[in-house]
């Protein structure tokens, strides 16, 4: 009987250990989502098109991390294939690809009751190819970026990021030059909705909203909507 009772308090201690850890709030996150993407590309340098459509699958893999001091510190990888397509070219659809990296860094500026505002600088990597690489068009963007959260409840949170980059550097097979505010205007959007299922995973819906302009003679513009659905896995 001693051995048995000895047993009990061994376990629920243990188990008290683990519900302890599992209650600690998580410092990181790695998310995986997918979702549908409606685009827009005119790029005069590798066609004279004045608009071309696509749609296409989105991948996105994020990575955030939350520092001792409420620092936020994101990494996030988009991946799309599709064809771009148009009725004024005759011709069969070219191929688009296109890979980028975003990698922030931000500070707590405000924390309130359930509002949280972090401010900070973001790097952007875009990579898009024409015809299976034939052509590419590399471009290196530095921006400011804002996040607001907003804390529902105990099991929901609204998130919005608002990023404007500032400069740019394009090298492709069509040109290789620095851009900035003057010739350059860009917009960054994504606005999340996440649900709590346990301390380690949520489910999360969003919208992003991206767009790129380029004011010269070969001019460049591209306009995105995505909206994406995935999991969110903390620990």
């Amino acid at each position: 009987m001693t051995k048995i009772i000895l047993s009990l308090i061994f376990l629920l201690s243990i188990s008290n250990v683990f519900a302890q850890a599992d209650s600690i709030p998580k410092k990181n996150s790695l998310e995986f989502s997918t979702g549908y993407i409606n685009g827009y590309l005119k790029n005069l340098s590798f066609a004279p098109v004045a608009r071309y459509d696509y749609n296409a699958l989105n991948y996105q893999l994020k990575y955030t991390r939350i520092t001792k001091r409420d620092k936020l510190f994101e990494v996030q990888l988009d991946y799309l294939n599709s064809e771009l397509e148009t009725n004024i070219i005759p011709e069969p659809n070219p191929q688009y690809s296109k890979i980028v990296l975003n990698v922030s860094s931000l500070k707590q500026v405000y924390n309130k009751e359930r509002l949280k505002i972090h401010l900070g600088l973001q790097t952007q990597s875009n990579v898009s190819s024409f015809y299976d690489w034939e052509q590419y068009d590399f471009q290196q963007k530095l921006g400011i970026v804002g996040r607001f959260t907003f804390q529902i409840d105990d099991k929901q949170s609204l998130s919005s990021k608002l990023t404007i980059p500032s400069v740019m550097w394009r090298t492709s097979t069509f040109e290789e030059k620095f851009y900035s505010l003057g010739k350059y205007q860009s917009i960054l959007w994504s606005t999340d909705y996440s649900y709590k299922l346990s301390n380690h995973f949520d489910v999360k819906a969003s919208y992003n909203f991206n767009y790129d302009r380029l004011q010269i003679s070969n001019a460049f513009r591209e306009l995105q909507h995505q909206i994406n659905l995935g999991i969110n896995y903390k620990f």
